[in-house]
């Protein structure tokens, strides 16, 4: 008859098999497959003709999907780890952790829900060496005081009711004339969120906490204010497109630098869906977003519950999906979620700094699918696109209205980037309050010389090949032949990797600027300097030698002032 034992009892064994496990298949692993396991150390009474008595190492699952996973592809990781630990005669076996009967009455009224347990967590009541526990409980329960106490990670069923992941919804409130939007699903909304632009001016405001911190965080991104120009002309287009045909040219993937507007279109995107084709549940977040809830789910169990919210969703987009890249896992659900959405025609947007083609580490899948629907850039704001934007930033944020010289003179000296624009107006602002008048020019530099530059040497490839090569005291065109002394080809990889900082060039055109080299030699020319920057070296040879933090300030002095 076995003597079941504990974590508590046997903690040193339990604790240097889970040491020897984390080394076998990595900690990363470790924390996503193994931490809603528990393991416990049975000893069981000695054979005949045997001294030691046997012993076994359990891994208690909290539902099937873990106790399949653990036994498909975890297993001779245990048992190897077990042997570590227990010597080579453990065993290793993998147990399904028992639910107890009464978990389906878990109360749904909203005071109950946040104590109540998440789905697929392990019961106390299935756990060897848990009888006077149990006892306890029974006890409590008679008497009237009984706790569910929700584990730690566990997804509440409030959670699972807001997201809209479970058929079992609390009533919706009063329907009014003016609030279709009523029912939107909080998953958008705490997604991104953003009031229609269409009945934005109909609407009652809601009362719901989240719904207006949603809202407020987006409420600037609609399509009406969007500033418009050449430089965008495609993707407004395009999102158009989006709009008035949901799922034509599905998926939508906008790419560019930032600050050209990607999100922006995203938002406006989404509130335009819902708000013209009523669609309650426009699923809308950040790939890091959409990273962390999957990992939750692997970690809680609650995997059906994040499946049901995306692959049920009436729209789905993602920003900022260079995330994405090497984390395969996540990878391979999201290409699972967007087959699913486009096999029925749901409407998909994605954004980025790359097109999917160069982004490396997405897979090809994943970046196949994503270049099969409509792949559009989205330019640097130009100098008209940063005057009407401005223009709009001023009257919205100063007490005292822009000179039209000075607009044209920031617009003309200000990057693309329209989050420096942002700053440059507040910075006017709090110049505004310090004086009491609109400041001059001299005074904007003089606080804000880090967000201009000169617009007389625009940042393109050959301006940053002058500046090198004047810093380094290189010949022209020096840094395009096949020279391999250090003298060239540090100050060439420092061209590369300040080509890839300043400017929206692809890899294979700045490897094929430099000499016609591949994209490979400009991606590692681009992780060079940064190890160079970490460990603080010099570039250069003789008396042109300077650290790589100097040389960067020079060269981007000089192509501010030209």
């Amino acid at each position: 008859m076995s003597t079941p034992h504990g974590c508590t009892d046997d903690s040193d064994v339990i604790a240097t098999f889970k040491e020897a496990l984390k080394q076998r298949v990595g900690h990363e692993r470790f924390q996503i497959w193994f931490s809603g396991v528990r393991f416990v150390l049975e000893v069981a009474d000695p054979v005949a003709g045997s001294v030691e008595p046997s012993r076994s190492i359990v891994a208690v699952a909290a539902g099937q999907f873990a106790a399949d996973r653990l036994s498909n592809h975890y297993l001779a990781a245990m048992r190897g780890a077990a042997a570590s630990a227990c010597g080579a005669s453990t065993t290793v076996r993998v147990h399904v952790e028992d639910r107890p009967k009464h978990q389906a009455e878990l109360p749904f009224a909203e005071g109950d829900a946040s104590d109540a347990s998440g789905i697929g967590e392990p019961s106390e009541t299935s756990r060897p060496g848990s009888s006077v526990r149990q006892e306890r409980r029974t006890a409590g329960n008679a008497g009237g005081s009984s706790v569910m106490r929700k584990p730690r990670g566990a997804q509440s069923l409030q959670a699972i009711l807001r997201d809209g992941t479970d058929s079992r919804k609390s009533p919706r409130p009063k329907r009014t004339t003016t609030a279709p939007r009523a029912a939107v699903s909080a998953a958008g909304d705490l997604a991104g969120g953003m009031a229609s632009p269409g009945t934005q001016g109909e609407a009652k405001p809601s009362t719901d906490k989240t719904a207006n911190h949603g809202s407020n965080m987006r409420s600037e991104c609609s399509w009406e204010n969007f500033v418009g120009g050449q430089c965008n002309e495609l993707a407004r287009t395009a999102c158009k497109m989006a709009i008035e045909s949901p799922g034509l040219a599905s998926p939508l993937v906008l790419w560019g630098p930032p600050g050209s507007g990607k999100t922006h279109l995203l938002s406006a995107v989404a509130g335009k869906l819902r708000g013209l084709h009523r669609m309650r549940r426009v699923v809308y977040l950040s790939a890091e977003e959409f990273t962390n809830d999957f990992i939750k789910a692997l970690n809680g169990n609650c995997l059906p519950a994040f499946r049901s919210r995306f692959r049920d969703a009436d729209a789905l987009l993602i920003d900022d999906i260079q995330f994405f890249v090497e984390k395969k896992a996540t990878i391979r659900e999201l290409h699972h979620t967007i087959e699913m959405l486009a096999d029925v025609g749901k409407p998909l947007v994605f954004a980025g700094t790359k097109s999917p083609n160069e982004i490396n580490g997405l897979g090809g899948e994943l970046s196949g699918r994503l270049a099969s629907g409509l792949v559009c850039q989205v330019e640097s704001l130009d100098a008209q696109t940063r005057v009407q934007l401005l223009s709009r930033y001023a009257e919205e944020r100063c007490l005292i209205p822009w000179p039209d010289a000075t607009l044209q003179e920031i617009a003309s000296v200000a990057g693309g980037d329209g989050r420096l624009l942002s700053g440059i107006v507040n910075l006017v602002a709090l110049l505004q309050r310090m004086h009491g008048q609109m400041p001059s020019m001299d005074q904007i530099r003089q606080h804000g010389a880090h967000l201009l530059r000169s617009s007389g040497v625009p940042i393109t490839l050959n301006a940053i090949e002058r500046a090198v090569e004047k810093v380094f005291q290189l010949d022209s065109k020096s840094l395009q032949s096949g020279s391999q002394t250090k003298s060239i080809t540090e100050p060439r990889m420092l061209a590369m990797y300040l080509a890839r900082e300043m400017t929206s060039s692809a890899y294979s055109e700045i490897g094929g600027h430099f000499g016609g080299r591949s994209h490979s030699t400009a991606i590692l020319a681009n992780q060079r300097v940064r190890q160079w920057l970490d460990a603080g070296r010099s570039v250069g040879r003789g008396q042109a030698a300077l650290s790589t933090d100097e040389a960067i300030r020079r060269i981007e002095s000089m192509l501010k002032t030209g």
